[in-house]
């Protein structure tokens, strides 16, 4: 290759992966990405029943502005003592704190213990509005919470009410028209079952060949195509260890590859892979052959998935993969280190979906 070739021909793909770099961290905030609840795995099992027991235990208290006791509290100092007496762990204390840290989830998705958020200020809006409002999850709509109580099921929820004809801790429903037209979103801070985090992935990609051939078109540089599916759990709050199977065509060597893969690494962002591989077919690249590797760790890589678009618990987003497959040239051919190495490496763009069990 002449000196400076590789720069002219990935020229093309340095400039997009470099846009899209940009834009990832420009309007993540926007997106609202979360992992996982942010408590997942700090608390007990019983700890939204603990949760609603704290906060029942304040009601009849009367509303104080910044109060966070028996003698006067409001709205977020009832949920932030209710989560602190029933985890020991101090939470964020105002509306618009609660707001950003929790998970966003959809309305139809609360179970005792959750959060839903209110516009106090807001009109009063036709229901149609209203659930346009819930979908959309915004940042926006994150912005604009100014009330919050604690889901006690039934359509009922439990808060600090500084407005109405009864103010204090009270429990209201929200099926009242007053609180189910001034309703935001709903939040989740405690894992919903003991499964909560498992997570189904699934997605798909398009590799590329020799990088250099970029400069003949997009097409013309496709080396392979591949889908998988990946079942996982989270180890940390946006750290996640799972199993990955898939399918691979490889144009390029005329193979199709069946991995098997330990996925280890953050949900939004950096993970590692490897494993073990198939190989179905006799891999050849411009005539050079090739046999698999015969360790038990054939393939592996670096995956970064800095994109997510979220909703309720369903993730949509983009990867880019670095990947390396362990091939061996057969023997009593010439040596040729860079065909050996295109053969291995390959690069990939893809889509991803994750569901997650919260």
């Amino acid at each position: 290759m002449k000196n400076g070739g590789w720069f002219k021909g990935n020229w093309r793909l340095l400039r997009r992966g470099a846009l899209l770099f940009f834009l990832a961290l420009t309007f993540r905030p926007a997106f609202g990405l979360v992992s996982a609840p942010p408590l997942l795995g700090l608390a007990s099992s019983s700890a939204r029943q603990d949760v609603l027991s704290a906060a029942e235990s304040y009601l009849g208290a009367p509303y104080r502005f910044g109060g966070s006791t028996k003698s006067g509290i409001d709205c977020s100092g009832l949920v932030y003592v209710s989560y602190l007496q029933a985890t020991g762990i101090k939470i964020p204390r105002t509306v618009d704190t609660l707001a950003t840290w929790i998970l966003v989830i959809p309305v139809r998705e609360l179970a005792p213990g959750d959060l839903i958020f209110f516009d106090l200020d807001a009109k009063a809006n036709p229901p149609s509005a209203q659930a346009q409002t819930v979908a959309s999850q915004t940042a926006a709509s994150l912005s604009r919470a100014d009330h919050v109580g604690i889901y006690i099921g039934d359509a009922l929820f439990i808060h600090a009410a500084s407005i109405g004809p009864r103010t204090g801790v009270i429990q209201s429903s929200l099926n009242e028209s007053g609180w189910k037209q001034r309703i935001l979103f709903a939040g989740r801070a405690l894992p919903a079952s003991t499964l909560s985090g498992f997570a189904f992935d699934g997605g798909a990609d398009i590799s590329f060949a020799q990088l250099e051939a970029l400069q003949g078109g997009l097409l013309a540089s496709v080396r392979g195509l591949s889908g998988w599916g990946e079942v996982s759990f989270p180890l940390s709050k946006n750290f996640s260890a799972g199993l990955r199977a898939g399918v691979a065509l490889d144009r390029s060597l005329g193979v199709v590859r069946v991995p098997l893969e330990l996925s280890v690494g953050q949900i939004s962002g950096f993970s590692v892979f490897a494993g073990p591989a198939l190989t179905f077919g006799s891999p050849d690249l411009n005539g050079r052959l090739y046999s698999p590797g015969d360790s038990f760790i054939t393939t592996g890589g670096l995956r970064w998935s800095p994109l997510f678009f979220s909703s309720g618990a369903q993730r949509f987003g983009t990867y880019f993969e670095l990947r390396y497959d362990y091939y061996v040239p057969q023997a009593g051919q010439t040596e040729d280190i860079q065909t050996d190495l295109r053969s291995c490496l390959n690069f990939s763009i893809g889509l991803r979906l994750r569901t997650v069990k919260y």
